[in-house]
């Protein structure tokens, strides 16, 4: 009797504590400091500030600071600011010393949220001095730099080359996301500023970010152009874009929208981006459309699948990759294969190794697989590595389990290394001497 009435006093008393708890987590509210929509704001960073800078249009100078001709295409009072109540430097002091006193990080994203709903054109410098020395990689920090990108354009991106923070990638990819005709514009008269922080070469990154944000196709055309131009870097740009292009595709759709892409490199790069994806969730179907391709990505999709189901089920992944026709993919991820395999289960895993037919593939196998071995029995490791036929496989895969021997035990290895009969071009990587 006593233990069912005291259930039922638990039962009783818990909305009671819920009910309280959520108070201790409600942020205090005042007239000043009241925001349009608490519940909104409470939600996920990146998208509300995202959504504040796409409220928000500029037009400006193709270079330099664009403040004076900036216009707005929101529609309350005052043109030039997010929310149509503007923060003064009191409230702004104000609100930046709750910012960084809050721990809650519930808490700190709605008076972040405050500073963001209150910012112009005219208070953003003042409101940017309130969160310059919150952690660079924070939520907080980079979406500011984000909006205001979006909102002052080339003013927001030239102020970042005079900053000791992080802040000059973000902010372009913010102008790049909200008003890319003009940011790709500015970016192509880059070269008029007499300003060495403004590199083509890193801000390039930032329009194809930005553009990713909104506008895939046209990102892909963007790195398309660079290539045009010499870019040797190019298509290696591909890989946020894809990831963006592709989020909401299922495997056949993803893998149609990488075979459409213009250049080798940039279907190699979409692959590697957005497979795995893929490939951890369902290895099977994943290994069956890999293994279907008879195209340029077809060698990257069958090792980045074989890859991302070794994490899952080395032995499964080896008997797959053991199973195609020998390539520059399946070679690869027999490598990785047998490297998590060994980690697991080394017995079974050179049981593997025996029953495979002399093949660069097994080279690449065995050397996979003596790399992880290494790190506990080294001189198995070194049997290993010196039965791979392919001699500058085998040469790297002594060099990885000599280092990790004299790691383990130097006098040992100094002994082995001695008497190994190597080339003193690999005697010396193994153990380099120090002048």
């Amino acid at each position: 009797m006593t233990r069912n009435l005291l259930q039922k006093f638990i039962w009783i008393l818990l909305p009671v504590i819920t009910f309280f708890l959520g108070l201790s987590l409600r942020p205090d509210r005042s007239p000043e400091s009241e925001t349009d929509n608490p519940k909104t704001q409470a939600q996920d960073g990146g998208q509300s500030s995202r959504g504040l800078a796409n409220r928000q249009s500029v037009k400006s100078t193709p270079l330099g600071d664009n403040k004076n001709s900036t216009t707005s295409t929101n529609s309350t009072s005052n043109p030039s600011t997010l929310s149509g109540t503007e923060l003064d430097a009191t409230n702004i002091k104000r609100i930046g010393q709750s910012l960084r006193e809050e721990l809650n990080p519930l808490k700190r994203r709605q008076i972040f949220n405050e500073l963001l709903q209150g910012m112009t054109l005219d208070n953003a410098r003042e409101i940017r001095e309130q969160i310059k020395s919150l952690d660079q990689n924070s939520s907080e920090f980079r979406d500011f730099h984000f909006v205001w990108g979006s909102m002052a354009g080339a003013e927001a991106v030239i102020n970042g080359t005079k900053t000791s923070e992080r802040d000059l990638h973000v902010t372009m990819t913010g102008w790049a996301s909200t008003n890319p005709d003009q940011a790709i514009a500015w970016f192509n008269d880059l070269d008029k500023l007499d300003n060495k922080r403004l590199s083509k070469d890193h801000l390039k990154r930032s329009i194809v970010e930005g553009l990713a944000n909104t506008d895939p196709d046209r990102a892909i055309n963007f790195i398309t152009t660079l290539k045009s131009l010499g870019d040797k870097d190019a298509h290696r740009m591909v890989h946020d874009v894809a990831r963006k292009a592709t989020r909401s595709m299922n495997l056949e759709e993803a893998g149609a929208w990488a075979e459409s892409l213009p250049d080798e490199g940039m279907r190699q790069s979409s692959i590697h981006s957005i497979l795995p994806r893929f490939a951890y969730s369902d290895p099977e179907s994943a290994s069956k459309w890999a293994a279907s391709l008879d195209s340029d990505i077809s060698s990257t999709a069958i090792h980045k699948v074989g890859e991302a189901w070794a994490h899952r089920d080395p032995p499964a992944s080896a008997e797959w990759l053991s199973s195609l026709p020998e390539s520059k993919g399946s070679n690869s991820g027999l490598e990785t294969a047998l490297h998590h395999w060994a980690g697991r289960d080394p017995t079974a895993a050179s049981e593997h190794l025996v029953s495979m037919p002399d093949s660069v593939g097994k080279d690449r196998a065995i050397r996979g697989f003596a790399s992880k071995v290494a790190h506990e029995d080294p001189q198995s490791a070194l049997i290993w590595a010196d039965s791979i036929q392919d001699e500058p496989t085998r040469n790297g895969a002594l060099i990885n389990a000599g280092q990790t021997y004299f790691r383990r035990d130097r006098a040992a290895a100094t002994e082995w290394l001695q008497s190994s009969g190597l080339p003193a071009s690999v005697q010396s990587k193994i153990n380099p001497q120090k002048k």
